[in-house]
């Protein structure tokens, strides 16, 4: 049986649906990462991911309320409206891992992870949300705050409810240039095309 913490930047932190966490209670002391709002689902919503190169934020964590890895993943999947592979690992005790957008922050993800279990908390495996950055693919422009304000504005109006509502649920804490600007500038994201902000 493993202690296993999932970390968090985007809607689940506020709503976390069906994600089984232990008691509900996110701490803000997650590790320093690179997270921007980066990856268009579907259902055409932009959300927050890691993202190589993006600006160092600290994330939120918590405890699953599950104690394997699989059934970890799973849920974390299934609340994202993913798939188990876009759900990254690291097993504190073997050194296994799947991560397939910032490998390189590994190291730092293992660091924070132990200087936790030093003080008092017990984690033996950390998962987060593995999506890869996909805006530039996706909507053909560069990832950066004038793109993705057009991208917002340019949505059809169902679409643009549901992006809306998506970014509003975002943890407050959660800063990134993109995000912020996004925030600054809902009035004139919103009302384009007939929206009410």
């Amino acid at each position: 049986m493993a202690a296993i913490a999932v970390l968090g930047w985007d809607a689940l932190v506020s709503d976390p649906g069906g994600l089984s966490l232990r008691d509900g209670t996110w701490h803000e002391d997650g590790p320093i990462l690179p997270v921007e709002l980066a990856h268009l689902t579907p259902q055409r919503v932009l959300v927050p991911v890691l993202c190589r190169g993006a600006d160092l934020i600290r994330v939120l964590w918590a405890y699953m309320g599950t104690d394997t890895v699989g059934e970890a993943v799973w849920s974390l999947s299934q609340a994202e409206g993913s798939k188990p592979e876009n759900v990254g690992f690291l097993d504190l005790a073997t050194g296994e891992h799947w991560c397939r957008t910032v490998d390189e922050r590994l190291p730092d993800i293992r660091a924070w992870a132990e200087e936790k279990n030093a003080g008092g908390e017990h984690i033996d495996v950390v998962i987060w949300n593995d999506l890869k950055p996909n805006f530039e693919k996706k909507a053909r422009r560069e990832l950066s705050v004038e793109s993705v304000v057009s991208y917002l504005k340019d949505l059809r109006p169902e679409s643009k409810v549901h992006a809306r509502e998506y970014l509003e649920r975002l943890p407050d804490r959660i800063r990134t240039p993109v995000i912020d600007a996004v925030r600054e500038r809902r009035e004139e994201i919103w009302s384009a095309h007939g929206e009410s902000a």
